[in-house]
């Protein structure tokens, strides 16, 4: 991603009388900031600095407020949290007899033949089965959704997706339950995108985008977004909102390559970069990079723990170990970055030789390979010390905590003292409404709880300075951004978010909380507290 002067910028903009951290675990601040042409110009005293200003400049009276700098949300998926969020019925938390009763209601409003309810919860939260849902829905399609990885579908939707009566074949990656007559229950995991859903019309779904990228990350101070894309619709998306001057954040958009949740590219050589945003006019998009899916979630994860049962509970594994080692090869001699999904730790030991073996043939990536959920569940001392060696990219995500049952481990200290540094990133799918929130997740870095006051593994509680490192320097590394986004500094681009006070004084409790009053992307204001 590139920062260049353009007509996106807001224009020469000059803070004073407030206190202006450079980096966002710095103690000590400045009371001004210079922005010229969308960039850092100058920090210092505003008496200094108005004196360097033009003539021209608009001055913005901080009255003691806090600058710190903008968030980065390392990895998620705002075109799903928009969709749970907006078009799709919330029964995040519920029973399966209250899920059905809000399904029933929605189907009762429903008038449209082509309409799909499609409701979303939240992890481990237990599903209605088919039969419950079809004594609700009756001629409606429905899918309940735990997370991005698993739903429950009722009789409508397996018919008009065209496995009513037997299992379909399906690729690699997705499971489909099936009753001892091998008819599919409805219980699908890792195949949401196995589904005819209805798109949305073109301008509806910008305007979605547009307002969750507002209302739900800039709002709390998010200025950089790496986005994983879910449709092709929400590429085009993306490309319009950045032509227009719309987009709230910057984007970087990775789509995923079968076999895997949702893919946009069916072979990792398809991948092309102006597809993908490199070929915007605007410097708030470019392209990130490759997803590949090794495994998939909870019970379809790759693990030592179902290892020893028969191989069809191993998990959905997508891909064999030669097949993801020429993936990574064609990735490292095209300078495209990759992210793995691996949650299990075989799966993760898997991604790791694949790396060692890339690595023997052509040599290290241009940026480091990415494993999005080391250290989430579990992490070994040979994982972290292959991690290290291999100068691969840990990917945890904190807000999962808020969630979690209590035996996750999101081995934050563990990283840090290894010398790691773990981007911050909300994962969000719509699955956790607060997660869009970087400060949800660094409270839960410090908390470390659940919803219910269940301890997570305590002792790899870190610093706020630590979790705020995660959604500033580390998120700019992780996308090889260092030295564009991040802080601020001369030269780097104007990405930064104004608070009432310092959000990194706040109490965990109050911490998950915060919004931030303006949030500037490249100098040009795009959120505004109560505007």
């Amino acid at each position: 991603m590139t920062i260049r002067s353009s007509s996106l910028s807001g224009g020469d903009l000059l803070l004073t009388g407030g206190s202006v951290f450079a980096e966002g675990d710095a103690e000590t601040s400045v009371e001004a900031m210079l922005v010229v042409n969308g960039k850092v110009e100058a920090l210092g005293s505003s008496e200094r600095l108005r004196a360097l200003a033009a003539p021209s400049v608009v001055e913005l009276d901080l009255h003691g407020r806090v600058v710190l700098p903008g968030l980065i949300d390392a990895h998620t998926h705002v075109e799903f949290s928009t969709m749970g969020r907006n078009e799709w019925v919330d029964v995040r938390g519920l029973s399966p007899e209250r899920v059905c009763a809000v399904v029933a209601a929605e189907v009762a409003a429903t008038t449209d033949p082509d309409h799909w309810v499609i409701a979303q919860g939240t992890f481990l939260q237990p599903l209605p089965d088919r039969a419950a849902l079809d004594a609700v829905s009756p001629g409606v399609p429905v899918i309940v959704r735990e997370s991005m990885h698993r739903l429950q579908a009722n009789t409508e939707a397996l018919r008009r997706a065209g496995f009513l009566d037997q299992a379909p074949s399906t690729p690699p990656g997705v499971v489909v339950h099936v009753d001892d007559q091998r008819r599919p229950t409805g219980h699908i995991e890792e195949g949401f995108h196995l589904f005819p859903i209805p798109a949305l019309e073109q301008d509806r779904l910008e305007a979605l985008i547009q307002r969750e990228l507002r209302d739900s990350f800039a709002s709390h101070g998010v200025t950089t977004v790496f986005e994983i894309p879910a449709t092709h619709g929400g590429v085009a998306a993306y490309t319009s909102l950045a032509e227009r001057g719309a987009l709230p954040t910057r984007i970087t958009l990775t789509p995923v390559v079968a076999p895997g949740l949702s893919p946009l590219i069916e072979q990792i050589g398809q991948w092309r970069h102006e597809q993908f945003g490199g070929a915007s006019k605007s410097d708030l998009l470019d392209a990130g990079g490759i997803k590949i899916f090794i495994d998939g979630d909870n019970q379809q994860s790759f693990d030592t723990e179902t290892f020893n049962v028969q191989p069809r509970n191993w998990g959905a594994v997508t891909r064999t170990l030669g097949q993801l080692r020429e993936e990574l090869i064609w990735a490292t001699e095209h300078r495209v970055q990759v992210w793995v999904h691996a949650i299990g730790d075989l799966a993760q030991e898997y991604m790791l030789e694949a790396v060692a073996q890339a690595r023997e043939r052509v040599g290290p990536p241009a940026l480091p390979t990415r494993l999005e959920h080391a250290g989430n569940l579990k992490l070994t001392a040979e994982l972290l010390a292959r991690i290290q060696s291999l100068d691969v990219i840990p990917v945890p995500t904190a807000n999962f905590m808020s969630t979690d049952d209590g035996t996750g481990l999101y081995a934050y200290r563990t990283l840090a003292e290894g010398g790691l540094r773990p981007p911050g990133n909300s994962d969000t799918g719509g699955a956790i409404a607060e997660a869009p929130n970087p400060w949800f997740g660094i409270a839960h870095m410090m908390r470390r709880s659940n919803r219910q006051g269940v301890p997570v593994a305590p002792e790899e509680s870190v610093s706020v300075s630590e979790g705020v490192r995660g959604y500033t320097q580390y998120a700019a590394l992780a996308g090889g951004l260092e030295g564009v986004i991040g802080s601020l500094a001369p030269g780097l681009a104007a990405d930064f978010a104004v608070y009432t006070d310092d959000p990194r004084a706040r109490d965990p409790e109050e911490m998950q909380k915060v919004s931030a009053d303006m949030t500037f992307v490249g100098g040009r204001k795009t959120w505004q507290a109560n505007a």
